[in-house]
């Protein structure tokens, strides 16, 4: 036997490189990338494995319409037990039905809403709870995509109180129609610990779990046009939706347990900040009284101090000389003292004019009071004001502070200035910022009460609002709590030295980068360090075009200072890092994973990225759709899963991301005696495949929503599927000496060391890739191949091409991991 020497490729670790990176041997990283990483993901250990498939959970919905409803009927009560409440007629389809202002006089009730579909009363939604005094509001409504022609609509309630009085309902009807809007994903972890995955389109907002469709609600404020810039804030049973044209709306379960009974008002700000924002307010005159005693005659020399500024001391005079303050023989001359000392006060360096100083007689005996008012310029501050007499112990001056001196400023948030279109959690505060009125400011809420904003308060535990300078064309768009406080602008990166964050001590906004953060793409943390996408190079007017890099947030640590520095880690693989507009992580699931960043581009291509930090790896690959499929829109949820919307061949559909399967837009199905599976949700012509009982099988075209597998199985999975592919650099002759000779070459033999396979491809010299046999003889014949880990060798590889590259795919769906492969090659 023939020694044959190959290069091995064991770490796929670095991803896919961009194709300006052929021939760079000198990257450090250049032997463990690929020039295609396609469907397939780096395993830290070695090698790569294909990407996950997705379960088709639903689909999102299109804009709603109203639906006339004629002769809408309340009928008569007092009502007991179960009754209808309400009836009316309809012509045409119906996708949801809005109940509002329901209120009853004792109990409590449930009610269902119900439409007239073929002859038969069908649950549109509910049941929905109500209690005495507040007036309830839900919106029922079928699954997106799944509206009926219905002819009538009634409401049935079950009342806990015999003789009970329904009042105030009003009831509307709503279709889908028009083009479907790219929707917004928010994910919601409730207090029961279900993991809800929220789409939010224009006027409504969908809900579901990993079982499906749970329910619905209205959202009327919300614009077509609001879409692309919502943020979000979820905790707890509520979601919070923000946009800068958007009076802030609350969405929360108002039933424990119950996912479809969703309550819709306003986020209960108590109170808004107020602040000064250019306009002309109404001022209020900072005013002191100085009260004098004394005892016995002695003269009076009285300094006074004023924000930390200290006059001389001025005596009590008469005809211009001290004098006793209290003598009978030359009175003093209280009003000339006065005026004396408020003229002392205007020459303070950081005053002026318009201090008035005015005696006043005061009841009762060796007593006297001087008021001081700030007035003029001066008005609308307050100031910190002591005197105190410089020359005895005899006479004394108590200050009290008559009057505080404010400044009549305006809301921040307002329906005519606008309202914060994000807000996060930062030390159990609720943060606030990306304000229209301010938008270099953020306004953090009291501690543990994430409504009220009052910043008049003056515990540690108060409210605030910090600005990143008194003047800003900058805006900021994201808040991220790591180790320290990042701060995002569309301009810049700030950190925040605080340890933590007290009402009376100012934050120091230290500039990090002079590369800003694309919105709506919120930073995030994978293995303790921070990463985000850069803005658009043309600025936040182009954001809607995409960020350009993915950036990380390195802490640098000098013997005098701490300092974080933020640096590229995409520019290997800049032709995926293109055009972001979406970013989500996800943490490890098993020892075969890495952390994991999302990455959505506006052409609807989704980009991986796994980062491992102590091998210093930032491996990118590309998820693909199948047929031509588009993302529109990712989350990660509670649970660490990956949720997607898609569009395809002109329809939508929500998908849960699954490691565990290689079909896309999957369902479960049952097929029939003969092997037919009917009642499929794609489109006429799709070409789909199964896996039934262990067997792959297929391609199969959809007609009516149906398939035939061509014998019966007891279950299968259907689905779509998408040919991964792996590409490796090319290979190039490099000399003792480090020169590269460029000269057409060919890889001969191709070694794949294979795990838990079933399905694999291999192709070389720019040749098409041949499926690999696998079967063994020692292989059952009456069940699925068994999964193979083996050698594969491939020999007699035809082509010759400059920078020869192999390939490793598969022509049919199945498993697929390689742990390394080595090339055989002739340069």
């Amino acid at each position: 036997m023939v020694a044959r020497p190959a290069a091995p490729q064991r770490s796929c670790n670095a991803g896919e490189f961009t194709p300006e990176a052929k021939g760079r041997v000198d990257i450090k990283q250049y032997y463990a990338a690929g020039l295609a990483f396609k469907g397939v993901e780096p395993v830290p250990q070695s090698g790569f494995r294909r990407m996950g498939g997705t379960w088709r959970k639903g689909e999102w919905r299109r804009p709603l319409s109203d639906r006339a409803i004629t002769a809408p009927t309340p009928a008569a009560g007092p009502f007991t037990g179960t009754q209808t409440i309400w009836t009316g007629t309809v012509a045409g389809t119906v996708a949801a039905v809005l109940a509002a202002g329901l209120a009853i006089d004792a109990g409590t009730a449930t009610f269902s809403i119900e439409a007239f579909v073929g002859g038969v009363w069908v649950a549109v939604g509910g049941p929905f709870a109500v209690k005495t005094g507040t007036p309830v509001t839900r919106l029922a409504a079928y699954a997106p995509g799944q509206q009926k022609t219905a002819t009538s609509l009634r409401i049935r309630a079950t009342f806990s109180n015999a003789g009970t009085n329904v009042s105030g309902l009003a009831v509307s009807a709503f279709f889908e129609s028009g083009t479907a809007l790219r929707p917004r994903f928010v994910e919601l972890t409730t207090d029961q610990g279900s993991t809800l995955a929220c789409f939010v389109t224009a006027g409504i907002a969908d809900f579901f779990t990993e079982s499906g469709f749970v329910g619905s609600a209205r959202l009327a404020t919300v614009t077509d046009t609001m879409l692309p810039d919502l943020g979000f804030y979820a905790e707890g049973n509520t979601i919070g939706i923000f946009h800068g044209q958007l009076e802030t709306v609350r969405l929360f379960l108002a039933t424990a347990g119950q996912l479809h009974d969703w309550r819709q008002d306003l986020w209960p700000y108590d109170p808004v900040p107020n602040a000064d924002l250019g306009g002309n307010y109404a001022k209020t005159n900072d005013i002191w009284e100085v009260f004098f005693r004394w005892t016995g005659g002695v003269e009076a020399y009285l300094s006074i101090t004023v924000n930390g500024e200290q006059t001389t001391a001025i005596p009590i005079k008469s005809a211009g000389v001290p004098v006793q303050i209290g003598g009978a023989t030359k009175p003093a001359d209280w009003n000339a003292w006065a005026a004396e000392l408020a003229l002392a006060i205007e020459g303070l360096p950081s005053l002026g004019t318009t201090v008035t100083g005015v005696w006043s007689d005061v009841s009762g005996s060796q007593t006297e009071k001087i008021t001081f008012t700030f007035g003029g310029d001066l008005s609308g501050d307050e100031y910190e004001f002591s005197a105190i007499v410089a020359n005895t112990a005899d006479v004394s001056a108590l200050p009290l502070h008559k009057q505080v001196g404010k400044t009549e400023t305006e809301a921040v948030f307002s329906t005519a200035k606008g309202w914060p279109g994000e807000a996060s959690l930062v030390q159990d505060r609720l943060d606030y910022y990306r304000i229209p009125a301010v938008t270099g400011a953020m306004a953090m809420s009291r501690i543990a009460e994430y409504f009220d904003l009052n910043i008049e308060g003056t515990t540690d535990a108060a409210a605030r609002i910090d600005k990143l300078r008194s003047l800003t064309n900058e805006t900021i768009l994201h808040v991220k709590e790591s180790n320290n406080l990042f701060v995002f602008t569309d301009l810049a990166l700030y950190f925040v030295p605080n340890r933590t964050i007290e009402r009376n001590t100012p934050l120091n906004f230290v500039p990090a980068s002079e590369i800003g953060a694309q919105p709506n793409c919120k930073p995030f943390t994978l293995e303790g360090e921070v990463y985000y996408v850069a803005i658009n190079p043309q600025g936040l007017p182009f954001a809607s075009q995409g960020g350009k890099q993915v950036l990380r947030v390195t802490e640098a640590v000098t013997s005098a200072t701490t300092n974080f520095n933020a640096d590229p880690v995409s520019l290997l693989a800049s032709h995926l890092a293109d055009n972001l507009i979406r970013s989500a992580s996800q943490k490890p699931a098993t020892d075969l994973d890495a952390s994991k960043a999302w990455l959505m581009r506006t052409d609807g291509r989704l980009i991986a990225c796994q980062m491992i930090r102590n091998q210093d790896i930032n491996g990118y690959c590309e998820w693909l759709a199948a047929a031509g499929g588009l993302v529109r829109e990712i989350g990660i949820d509670g649970k660490n899963r990956l949720w997607l919307a898609i569009e395809r061949a002109g329809r939508t559909s929500i998908e849960l991301y699954d490691t565990t399967i290689y079909l896309q837009d999957a369902v479960s199905a049952v097929p029939d005696l003969g092997g037919v599976i009917t009642g499929l949700v794609y489109e006429d012509g799709a070409e789909l495949w199964a896996k039934a009982d262990g067997y792959v099988l297929g391609p199969f075209t959809c007609a009516g929503g149906s398939i035939a597998l061509g014998d019966a199985y007891a279950a299968a999975i259907v689905g779509r599927w998408i040919a991964p592919r792996f590409e490796t650099m090319p290979q190039v002759l490099v000399t003792g000496n480090d020169e590269v000779v460029l000269r057409p070459g060919r890889i001969h033999t191709l070694h794949v060391n294979i795990a838990d396979t079933d399905s694999i491809a291999v192709g070389a010299n720019g040749e098409a890739a041949e499926d690999v046999e696998l079967h063994d003889t020692n292989d059952p014949v009456d069940a699925p191949m068994p999964l193979k880990t083996k050698l594969l060798t491939a020999t007699g590889l035809l082509g010759m091409v400059e920078g020869t590259t192999a390939v490793i795919t598969q022509k049919r769906p199945g498993e697929l991991r390689v742990r390394d492969i080595a090339m055989g090659t002739k340069l």
